[in-house]
């Protein structure tokens, strides 16, 4: 009788399924939108103790159009100790473009990355990948599928960028790759609030000499032996205060997300509803399942779709509790 009466007041039309926390209709569980912060608790990657121990890879678009160079895409690369960036312009995401980018417009010009992050997107998650990381000897680690938080500085930079953009391109004439360079060279430049220097500082052991410095710095130095060893010494000073400067940041972006969030955890068996990843048309569902969870590793944790058996690696973000009705 008390299934019925829920039934009733929450299923029918002219209900419309108000109440969501906790409810046990899977048409609410489904379609409606969180409005609180992600389950999860940010874990920050580990800070890296020089230029190129760790990089970051994603990628920005696609554009609804080709660009007048025919481009759609910028794969976006970033030194997590830094904060230098390299964008490539690129016409598709195909995993030739993006080892060949990767090779051609990082490698060759800054050296071979000990470690990269990416997510686990196709043009990332193939075997040419695999077989590039392997021969450069760089350690190649995958985030949980669409967890953006786990790849955050490429996030961050995404949304940084675009809208500067958004300021300078001809709409009409479709030329946003034109204003690429000297974007990424605007950011590069700038003082981080994280680090307190510049990426190119940071990068380069210099300051950079822009349109507005009148009067350049110059360097006397009789011998190339003096140079390297006033780099060696500004660039253990810039390691140490950015060191500490990006540790304090990491801990208050923590604090504040741990404040806000909660953090739950499943246990293998449990019925889980599953986000579907990408931007939902409003009427569709923003969840699908249920699944099983099968392997737990907080906060990843391996789903097993009921039906086809197929299984996946997921953040605990995109998860949350089937709650079932037993009356």
């Amino acid at each position: 009788m008390k299934k019925e009466v829920i039934s009733c007041y929450h299923d029918h039309p002219t209900a419309a399924h108000f109440g969501v926390n906790r409810t046990s209709c899977e048409k609410c569980a489904k379609f409606n939108i969180r409005r609180t912060a992600p389950p999860g608790h940010l874990h920050a990657i580990e800070y890296p103790q020089g230029p190129l121990e760790l990089i970051s890879m994603d990628f920005w678009g696609p554009k609804p159009q080709y660009s007048i160079n025919g481009n759609r895409y910028v794969l976006v690369i970033t030194d997590y100790y830094t904060k230098y960036v390299v964008a490539c312009p690129l016409p598709n995401n195909t995993a030739t473009s993006t080892a060949k980018s990767f090779v051609e417009q990082f490698i060759f010009k800054f050296g071979i990355p000990r470690r990269v992050v990416t997510d686990q997107g196709v043009h990332f998650n193939n075997e040419l990948m695999q077989n590039l990381t392997m021969l450069l000897g760089t350690n190649h680690i995958q985030t949980s599928a669409y967890h953006p938080q786990s790849n955050g500085l490429v996030e961050i930079f995404n949304a940084t960028f675009h809208p500067q953009l958004s300021k300078l391109y001809n709409a009409e004439l479709n030329d946003w790759d034109e204003y690429l360079a000297p974007v990424i060279y605007a950011y590069n430049t700038g003082e981080q609030s994280t680090t307190g220097y510049s990426p190119f500082q940071l990068m380069f052991g210099r300051h950079p000499i822009l349109p507005l410095n009148h009067t350049p710095a110059t360097f006397n130095f009789n011998r190339p032996n003096d140079y390297w060893m006033k780099l060696i010494k500004c660039m253990n000073i810039y390691r140490q205060i950015a060191r500490q400067k990006t540790l304090f940041h990491q801990q208050q972006s923590k604090q504040r997300f741990k404040k806000n969030s909660q953090n739950p955890q499943y246990e293998i068996n449990d019925l889980v509803f599953y986000k579907v990843p990408g931007h939902r048309a409003k009427l569709e569902e923003r969840f699908s399942g249920p699944y099983t969870i099968v392997n737990k590793q907080h906060p990843s944790y391996t789903i097993q779709n009921n039906d086809s058996l197929t299984s996946k690696r997921v953040y605990v973000s995109d998860l949350k509790l089937v709650y079932q009705r037993h009356l």
